[in-house]
C-alpha cells in the first residue's frame, strides 16, 4: 500500500552512461607491444579495462567487442578488438 503523500513521477531514473562502456578486469590474451614506448607486454597480463560492443560490426551475428587498457611504462592508451573472422583479436595502438 502505497501512502497517500507517495508520487512515482518524482523518483530519478538511473543515469546509464551515454558511451555504454563498462570497467572490467581484462587479461592481456595475446603479446603486445607499446608503440609510443616500445614497452613489452606479455600474455595474461591483467589490466584494468573499458569494454564496449561495437554496434556498428557484426560477423554472422556474432557480437564484435572493444577493449581500451592503458600501457604499463607510459599510460599510452591501446585497443584490442575481438576478431571473429580469424578467431583471433586486433591490437590498435
Amino acid at each position: 500500500m502505497k501512502p497517500a503523500e507517495f508520487d512515482p513521477k518524482k523518483i530519478r531514473c538511473l543515469l546509464k552512461p551515454k558511451n555504454h562502456q563498462k570497467k572490467i578486469r581484462f587479461m592481456l590474451p595475446v603479446p603486445a607491444r607499446c608503440r609510443k614506448c616500445g614497452n613489452y607486454m606479455s600474455e595474461g597480463t591483467k589490466f584494468n579495462s573499458r569494454v564496449e560492443q561495437v554496434t556498428e560490426e557484426t560477423y554472422l551475428g556474432i557480437e564484435i567487442y572493444r577493449f581500451y587498457f592503458k600501457c604499463t611504462n607510459c599510460s599510452a592508451e591501446l585497443t584490442i578488438k575481438t576478431d571473429p573472422t580469424n578467431c583471433g583479436y586486433l591490437l590498435f595502438a
